[in-house]
Formats: C-alpha cells, sequence, structure tokens
C-alpha cells in the first residue's frame, strides 16, 4: 500500500513540474496574445469566478494586499480587461467587473489550460 501512495506522489510530483513549465506566463501570452502578468491574470482569474467582487473580497482571496490590488486593477482597467463601478446598495463599495473583452480572454485562457492538461495526461 505505502509502495502505491509513493507511485502516486511521484506521479503527481512529476505532473506539477510539467504543469508549471507548460503553464508559465510566456507560454500563456503566445498563446492568447496578451500582456498579463501572473498577479494580473490571478486576479482576472478571480474576477471571472466571483462575478463582480468587491476589492475587499478579491483581496481575500487572492491573498493580495489592497493598495498593491488597486495598482493591478488600475492597469487592468487601462488594458480594457475590467472596469469599476459603485454597488448601487452601498456607494462607498466599489465592485470590479470583466469587459466583454476581459471574459473572452479568461475564456481563451481557461480553454487553454484544460487542452495543455489533457495533453500532460495523455
Amino acid at each position: 500500500m505505502e509502495k502505491e501512495f509513493q507511485k502516486q506522489v511521484d506521479l503527481f510530483d512529476k505532473l506539477i513540474s510539467e504543469i508549471a513549465r507548460i503553464f508559465g506566463m510566456k507560454e500563456i501570452e503566445k498563446l492568447v496574445d496578451v500582456d498579463l502578468n501572473f498577479p494580473q491574470l490571478q486576479v482576472l482569474e478571480q474576477i471571472y469566478v466571483l462575478k463582480e467582487p468587491m476589492m475587499s473580497q478579491l483581496g481575500k482571496v487572492t491573498g493580495i494586499q489592497l493598495s498593491t490590488l488597486t495598482r493591478i486593477v488600475d492597469k487592468l482597467v487601462q488594458k480594457k480587461f475590467v472596469t469599476r463601478k459603485f454597488d448601487p446598495s452601498d456607494r462607498r463599495v466599489i465592485r470590479v467587473n470583466l469587459t466583454p473583452y476581459g471574459n473572452e480572454i479568461v475564456k481563451k485562457i481557461e480553454e487553454t489550460k484544460r487542452e495543455k492538461i489533457k495533453s500532460v495526461l495523455k
């Protein structure tokens, strides 16, 4: 039983290394033709999952400090991936959502990652 478990650990270790190599930021940039760094990609993906999160919520799930997150979101707004808007129920709250362009990019990245994972597993 222990040998089987160790085989699984070894296989998982190899998969993680291979996936990390395949999903380097340069690879993603080439595949979707966008200029994003890893924190920007992380934030985009969380906005996609959370659907119009508050900045504070986005900071909690990404582990990024609010001041740094604000700069990241500023860059994403400049690149037209996201927009900010006030929450209609509380104007002190700012929500972030993907633009149609940002949504399209995240979907392309997710599709590309899935295809790469399939190729690694084969």
